[in-house]
């Protein structure tokens, strides 16, 4: 697989680990599971995380990057205290992050919530917020050591 999609497969079951959701390669959740998803943003559950990757930054010869990732929050219902508590709990989990070695070998020096906002609700009521992690990995690659 992709350096990324190993970083964002182990961060889901980091999370998944963590009781804060349900992470499935299959993308087959019930109405009652908080689904833990990779790029796209789900119907259904109401309750979803979603994790996306981006470039930040990659030293030219050391095997340091720093790759962000986007983590959008959904929950149901009329409070928006409850997507809230769950992006806080993400961020007691992630942020400050000692160094780890995630399940499929990434290694993660550091993880830290660089920004996060509120995405308001959407047209089925539902509550979003999006929060921002750098996180620096090891990434050795053919013309970096």
């Amino acid at each position: 697989m992709a350096f990324e999609v190993d970083l964002l497969t182990g961060i889901a079951q980091h999370i998944a680990g963590a009781g804060l959701g349900t992470w499935r390669a299959s993308g087959a959740y019930t109405s009652g599971e908080t689904a833990i998803v990779l790029d796209t943003v789900p119907a259904t559950p109401d309750r979803v995380i979603t994790l996306t990757d981006y470039a930040v930054s990659d030293d030219p010869t050391l095997s340091d990057s720093m790759i962000g990732i986007q983590i959008r929050t959904r929950w149901g219902g009329l409070d928006p205290r409850l997507v809230k508590d769950l992006d806080g709990a993400i961020f007691a989990l992630l942020h400050g992050m000692p160094a780890t070695t995630l399940t499929g070998g990434v290694r993660v020096v550091s993880c830290f919530r660089r920004s996060g906002v509120s995405m308001g609700q959407d047209a089925n009521n539902r509550w979003g917020r999006s929060s921002n992690y750098y996180t620096q990995v090891h990434r050795p690659s053919t013309n970096r050591s």
